[in-house]
This record gives structure tokens, C-alpha cells and sequence, in this order.
């Protein structure tokens, strides 16, 4: 039997709506330009040595040198894998191009997850653009941070496929589950996949209560043992970068926990984790929940048009083409997070008339998330699971978890008016429920717009940065824009909700009886809200021409000038913000650059040595061969530090300390620009600092060094060093390369030997007298290992889904 190609006609309309309308959104795409994201230029400067290595030798890169001294690329580049099924996504985004790709696998898996729930196909797609395009996805896009909307863009496709299988429509939901759960492990954003199983979590618990109420109990763990099996496939899949992940992040700031102890050195930390501070400052305020519903309650943002403050306009003297507005408790904020004002009114409708148990769940969800977004304001719950929810200490930015919120309002929102247009509920009855769901929304937004300036002060903690001599002026000037654009967001988004009331009252009062008249006034009133708060943070101003995308990332006279010297060395650019500025490893080998996942035992010597001065003993073992300041007229130049220690070297002495303080003490000296004498200076070419941990590795084993020893290195690799030593006496060596436990293996004439830690973060090895090949390569068995179990897993994901498929397909042919 031939397939009816007609049936499927629909669905293909309905990708083509989608990528029509996600490029009418992004028409300079099309114009051949490309976004400006801050963050992917920053990535662009962390992978820029890993993408060359990799262009020229064919290499596998899991190494790179570029910044913190050197430090594994798992969490942020990485070439190849054996996920075959991310090719899918690969491929999505090739044909289509950013950011268009983002909003259409939102659109797209939202639209799937809707129609599972076998809500109004209208419906669907109208709830799939108030999904996409929520201020909190236009704001990470616009920043570069793609890999959380991608990840947020599969998941109600994970939950839709998830539903599927509970309600044992296997053909249907096997293979979404499988390739959208695939896809978004294959993101790597482990934050959002935390999310997405606190979402999954109260989902099974809302199947588990339907099935002991149904006396389905069986069923229930049935269709949860296949959902495990596809969720252990889908891990399988990307286990070539969890399992070295896992490793890593025992040695990071977020999984891993410093010994010291030191005064002044914080360690505000419980089983290893985040420091409390620095994981809770983009802790939503409570009030600015309120901002769901109206955009401009709390400023917008930190950089809003000019236009929208009118009189720090007039102060400024037109000086400037945008305006501080936001006030908030963030530390800076690129956009409030808006749900849209319809969206909001519909969800407390949906939520009074969606009969379905699953509105149990999706209502407990909501609430939490918001909760939990409020962090560091709400502490008695927050702080609470950030010490005790297994993992939840690694994450940071509370307001994150708003991204669970923001499923949860448009699909209660779309559901709760299909079930209006169904028919099987008394219109009087829902008259009343939409009364008061109005109340609710258009009256909050309405005392809010005339009462603004009695609930809220609308002063920033940032408006202390501006000069004393204009302070009070600007400051006076932007409290009364912000209360203007307070009241006015807050009445549009009143007349907004009122408006979509009327076409819901003409609808249950039997005066517009066209059901999908009510559909598409009500998806042209929400599109309209959507986008017109869209374009304030995504507008053609946020694009430029493709030849224009990597300005910023050109070199520099200085940085073409140090760039000459081929050898292997450091360098420390104080004309950039040296633990923030990933730019710089663009074209140098840096002290510093960024990473929220940087090594736990870097961050300690940045505490200790290298935040208040620099050390000048700990920049020489880092083989620090060139500074970069700013000098007359603040144009960057270049010194060359005459002390580095160079690649490696043999020390005279190993000191012995029995603890991670004596070991960070011990490398006291003096500060980079500082004349002041420090007594015992810590000289690393003389003296090794090492644990006694490894004093049994050393025992009986004496070392020393003669006049002309040296270790020379031969071959520069990523993750393959190769050098030549020369000494008449047995020598302990340190090379400038930060010690990692984790895949790194030394050789002395073929011959491994144990990699021993010096100086805290550097290190050592044992080098018998006379010349000898040292080797150090970098062969995490966990990658491979991963690597094998990937292959395996990608294999049976794409056989079963196909299978899948194909039952489907029959399925079809014998219902018709």
C-alpha cells in the first residue's frame, strides 16, 4: 500500500511556517549579516588555539594552553565525537543558520509537545512563540549563550516524548524521546539538564498518583523502565564528554573544594561545590516576578534605548544612545525576563479550568521555579537545597531556573483556552473564572501603572558608579524614567490582557462565535505582545556584516609584535580584565582569561598570589615572558620579564610542608611593580614547595643539579610535550605546565614515571643523572573510554528509532 502522502501535508506546513516565521523575526539573516554575541566571541578566544591545532594537525583536542596556565577543553571545545545522532542538530543549524535555528527547534519542539497533549494545532503553534520568544531566550542569544537555548529548545520535546510513553504510545514516543532527549545531553548543558529532571521528576509523581488512583500500577513502571532505558541510552551517547567531565570537575571551582584555610581566603563551601556569594548573585528579587507580566517594571535592562529615558536623555545632553534602567538586585542584567502579559492572564485562566491531573504538577512546578529563582532572597529554601540537593551546588544564576517557568505559562496559558473553545465546560462558569483571572492580572498591572511610585524606589545598586559631581542629578533623573516606564508597561500590559478578556467575553457571551476567529485574535494579540518587547532587545543594531563579526578578536601591534617570538611562553595582559577576558587567549598563551570552570587549585593562587598584585616568584614559574600594560595615553606595550623560569627546570631543594596553607605560604615574594623587600623570598628555580604526600615517591632519592643542567624542551603539542634534560646528578624537575591528575602521563626514556605536584599547581618529576627524552601526554581514558560506549550507544539510539519508525508507519497503513 502506498503511503498518503496528504496526510502528512499539514505537518510539513507547519515546519514551513515556522522557519517563515522565525526568518521573518531574524530578516538581517537573510541580509547576510550575523549577531554580535559577547559570549561567543569570548568562546572564540578560549577555542582559538584548539580549533588551529586541531585545522592543522587532525588532532583530537582535549587540551589547550591558552589560558589559567592550561586546562582541559572538555567544557568548552572539543572537535569530534562519536554522537552520530548530533548530526541532527548539525544539520539544523547549517541550513538554517543562527540565530533562526535557535527559535525554530524552540518553536518546533514546543509545537510537538502541545499537540501530545493533543491541544488545538493553532493553539500549539501560538503557545510555540510565546515559548520562543520570552525575553529570557532573546537575552542569551543576543549575549552568545546558545548552548542553554538549544538545550531549553529540546526539552518540551523530551517531555512530550516522556507523556508519550506513559500513556503507552511506544511508536509515537520511543523515538522522540530518544533523539530529542540525545540532542539535548548533546548540548552539554549540564545546568539545564538538571532542570529538566526536576521537571521530570514532578511529572512521574503526577503519572504515579493518576496510576494508583487508576489502579495502573504495573503499567506506570513499565513505561517508566523504557523511559530509563532510552534516558541511559541518551547518557551513553554523550558519556565521551561526561565521563571526563565528572573527572574534571573534581578539580574545579564548581565540584571541587579547596583545602586551604587561609584568613581572607574564601571558602564558603560545603561538600565542595560553588561559593554561596558567587553562585546566588543573579538571584531574581521578588518583586521583579512581577516583571513575567510586565517588561519594564524593573528598567528592562542595563542598556535600554535612549528613547525610553526621556529625561537622562536631557541630563546626558544626548551623550549617550542608551540608558542604566534596570534596578534590580542583579549584579547587571540584559533583559527582565517576560513572559508576556496575555500568557500570564491565560495561565491563572488554564490553571482555574484545565481539568487534566497533569495541571497538578505544571502548576506545582511553576511556583517552585519561581521560588527557587528568588535565591539568595529566599533562603531558607534556596539555601537549603544548594547544600543538600545532590549536585545542586555546581550551578549557578538562580534566575536560570525560570526557564522551567517559562514551558510551564504557555502550555497551561494555550490548554486552558482550548478548553474553553471545546465546549464541554459552562460558559457562565468560565465567565467567572476569566472575571477573576482579569482581577488577578489587568488589576495588578493597573494599580501598579497609577500606583508605581507607593510600592517601589526604583534605585540601583549600579547608580552608586556614577560620578559624584553629576550623581544625584542622573540618579534623580533615571528614578523618574524608570517610574514612567513602570506605569507605562504596566498599563499596556493591562490594556493588553483587557483586550484579550474582550475577545474571550465576546466568545462566552455567544457575540463571536467563530472559533477560530477567537484563535487567531487572541495569537495576533499575543504575537503582537511578544514582539514588540522582542525587538527592544533583539533589533537590527544587534547585527553586522559577517566580515565585521571578529573586529574585536584582531591583533593588536603589541600582540603582532610578541606573536614573532615562536617559543613556548605565558603571557599577562593588564590592559585586559585578566580573570574575565577570554579575548586575550586569542592570540597569546595567558596567565589568566575566562572560565566559569576554571581549576579549584588555580583559583586558590589567584586568591592568595594573584588578585591584590601579582606575585612576581609565581608569574616566573608560570613562564610569564611578557607583560602587557598600558603606557602613555594608554597604549598597550610590553615588557620582557627577564626572570621566567622558561619551560622547565631543576631545583636545587625540595621544601616540605605538611598542609595546603604552609604550601601557598611558602611561596611568598615580592609583587610585580613593588619595591618593597620580602624576606625569604620564595625562588622556584632554587626551590620546589612540595606536599609530603609525595615524600614516599621521593624517599631515598637525593637531587641536585650542576652548573650546566638544563631541560630543553624539543616538541610543542597540545597534549604531547617532548623534552631533552642534562645532569651529572639526579635532578627533580618542574616544568611550568599545571599539574592535572587526570589523563596527563610522563615518560623518561619511554619509561612512565609518576607525575608528582609542585608549588601547588605545577609539575614535578624524577629525572635520573645523565641526558635523557622526557614525554608528557595527555591520554584521558575516560574521553575513550566514553568514546567506545558513544559509538555503541549512537548506533542503537538511531536502530531503535528507526524501528520505531517503521512500526509507526504500519500502524498507519492498518488504521486506514
Amino acid at each position: 500500500m502506498q503511503p498518503d502522502l496528504k496526510k502528512y501535508l499539514p505537518n510539513l506546513l507547519v515546519v514551513l511556517g515556522i522557519i517563515a516565521f522565525v526568518y521573518i523575526v531574524c530578516y538581517p539573516q537573510l541580509q547576510g549579516k550575523a549577531l554580535l554575541q559577547g559570549d561567543i566571541q569570548s568562546w572564540k578566544g578560549m577555542a582559538k588555539e584548539g580549533m588551529d591545532w586541531h585545522e592543522k594537525t587532525g588532532e583530537n583536542v582535549l587540551w589547550s594552553n591558552s589560558q589559567f596556565g592550561g586546562m582541559p577543553t572538555y567544557s568548552f571545545y572539543v572537535p569530534e565525537s562519536n554522537n552520530y545522532v548530533s548530526k541532527i542538530h548539525v544539520g539544523i543549524v547549517s541550513l538554517l543558520g543562527r540565530p533562526a535555528a535557535l527559535f525554530f527547534i524552540a518553536m518546533l519542539c514546543f509545537f510537538l509537545f502541545m499537540r501530545v497533549l493533543k491541544i488545538d494545532m493553532w493553539l500549539s503553534l501560538i503557545g510555540s512563540v510565546a515559548f520562543a520568544f520570552t525575553t529570557y531566550n532573546i537575552d542569551s542569544i543576543v549575549a552568545g549563550h546558545e548552548t542553554k537555548v538549544f538545550a531549553l529548545g529540546y526539552l518540551p520535546a523530551v517531555l512530550g516524548g516522556l507523556i508519550l510513553i506513559y500513556q503507552r504510545d511506544w511508536w509515537k514516543g520511543i523515538p522522540l524521546l530518544a533523539i530529542s532527549l540525545s540532542l539535548m545531553m548533546g548540548t552539554g548543558h549540564y545546568q539545564i539538564m538538571y532542570y529538566a529532571i526536576i521537571i521530570i521528576v514532578f511529572m512521574a509523581v503526577g503519572f504515579l498518583l493518576q496510576a494508583i488512583k487508576g489502579g495502573t500500577i504495573k503499567e506506570f513502571f513499565i513505561s517508566s523502565a523504557v523511559c530509563l532505558a532510552i534516558a541511559l541510552l541518551a547518557v551513553g551517547l554523550s558519556l565521551q564528554n561526561i565521563l571526563p567531565m565528572m573527572e574534571y570537575n573534581k578539580m574545579t571551582m564548581r565540584g571541587g573544594q579547596s583545602e586551604l584555610t587561609i584568613v581572607g581566603h574564601d571558602n564558603n563551601k560545603k561538600s565542595g561545590g560553588l561559593d554561596k556569594d558567587y553562585a546566588f548573585a543573579w538571584s531574581t528579587g521578588m518583586g521583579e516576578t512581577f516583571c513575567l507580566m510586565i517588561p519594564y517594571l524593573y528598567g528592562g535592562g542595563d542598556n535600554m534605548p535612549i528613547e525610553k529615558a526621556e529625561k537622562f536623555a536631557e541630563v546626558t545632553g544626548g551623550q549617550t544612545s542608551s540608558a542604566p534602567l534596570y534596578w534590580g538586585p542583579q549584579p547587571f542584567l540584559g533583559a527582565n525576563t517576560y513572559f508576556g502579559a496575555i500568557i500570564c492572564f491565560l495561565f491563572i485562566f488554564g490553571a482555574m479550568i484545565v481539568r487534566s491531573p497533569h495541571k497538578w504538577w505544571i502548576i506545582a512546578l511553576a511556583i517552585v521555579s519561581i521560588m527557587m529563582s528568588w535565591g539568595r532572597h529566599l533562603p531558607e529554601l534556596n539555601y537549603f537545597l544548594f547544600d543538600y540537593l545532590p549536585g545542586f551546588n555546581k550551578f549557578r544564576t538562580p534566575s536560570m531556573i525560570q526557564s522551567i517557568t517559562q514551558i510551564m505559562f504557555p502550555l497551561m496559558a494555550m490548554w486552558g483556552v482550548h478548553e474553553m473553545l471545546n465546549g464541554n465546560q459552562s460558559k457562565e462558569q468560565l465567565l467567572k473564572k476569566m472575571y477573576v483571572a482579569l482581577g488577578v492580572t489587568a488589576g495588578m498591572c493597573l494599580l501598579i501603572s497609577f500606583s508605581a511610585g507607593s510600592f517601589f524606589n526604583f534605585t540601583g545598586g549600579s547608580d552608586a558608579k556614577f560620578p559624584e559631581n553629576m550623581k544625584a542629578q542622573l540618579i534623580a533623573a533615571l528614578k523618574e524614567d524608570r517610574q514612567a516606564l513602570a506605569s507605562s508597561s504596566a498599563l499596556t500590559s493591562a490594556i493588553l490582557i483587557l483586550i484579550a478578556g474582550g475577545v474571550m467575553w465576546a466568545y462566552l457571551k455567544g457575540k463571536l462565535t467563530n472559533v477560530k476567529m477567537v484563535i487567531g485574535a487572541l495569537g495576533l494579540l499575543i504575537v503582537f505582545d511578544m514582539l514588540s518587547v522582542t525587538k527592544t532587545f533583539l533589533t537590527e543594531d544587534n547585527y553586522v556584516d559577517k566580515e565585521q563579526q571578529d573586529e574585536g578578536l584582531q591583533p593588536r601591534q603589541i600582540d603582532t609584535q610578541i606573536m614573532q617570538d615562536k617559543s613556548y611562553y605565558r603571557v599577562l595582559d593588564l590592559t585586559k580584565n585578566t580573570y574575565n577576558d577570554a579575548t586575550q587567549s586569542y592570540f597569546h598563551k595567558c596567565i589568566g582569561g575566562y572560565s566559569p570552570a576554571k581549576m579549584e587549585q588555580y583559583q586558590d593562587m589567584i586568591d592568595v598570589h594573584m588578585s591584590r598584585g601579582f606575585n612576581t616568584a609565581v608569574l616566573n614559574m608560570l613562564n610569564a615572558k611578557y607583560y602587557i600594560y598600558n603606557a602613555a595615553e594608554n597604549q598597550p606595550t610590553a615588557t620582557i620579564n627577564p626572570d621566567a623560569c622558561g619551560n622547565a627546570w631543576f631545583v636545587d631543594e625540595v621544601k616540605w610542608v605538611n598542609s595546603a596553607d604552609s604550601e601557598m605560604l611558602s611561596m611568598q615574594a615580592g609583587k610585580l611593580g613593588d619595591t618593597a623587600v620580602v624576606a625569604d623570598a620564595f625562588n622556584p628555580k632554587h626551590t620546589a614547595v612540595m606536599r609530603n604526600i609525595f615524600e614516599k615517591e621521593m624517599s631515598g632519592y637525593t637531587i641536585g643539579k650542576d652548573s650546566a643542567a638544563n631541560i630543553t624542551l624539543t616538541k610543542y603539542g597540545l597534549q604531547d610535550l617532548s623534552y631533552v634534560s642534562k645532569n651529572s646528578t639526579n635532578g627533580l624537575a618542574v616544568f611550568s605546565d599545571i599539574y592535572y591528575p587526570y589523563g596527563w602521563k610522563a615518560y623518561v626514556d619511554g619509561k612512565e614515571t609518576e607525575i608528582m605536584k609542585a608549588n601547588y599547581i605545577l609539575r614535578a618529576i624524577k629525572v635520573p643523572a645523565g641526558e635523557h627524552k622526557i614525554e608528557f601526554k595527555f591520554h584521558p581514558d575516560s574521553f575513550y573510554k566514553g568514546g567506545s560506549i558513544a559509538m555503541i550507544c549512537s548506533l542503537l539510539i538511531l536502530g531503535l528509532t528507526g524501528f520505531s519508525l517503521v512500526r509507526l508507519f504500519k500502524q498507519k497503513q492498518e488504521e486506514a
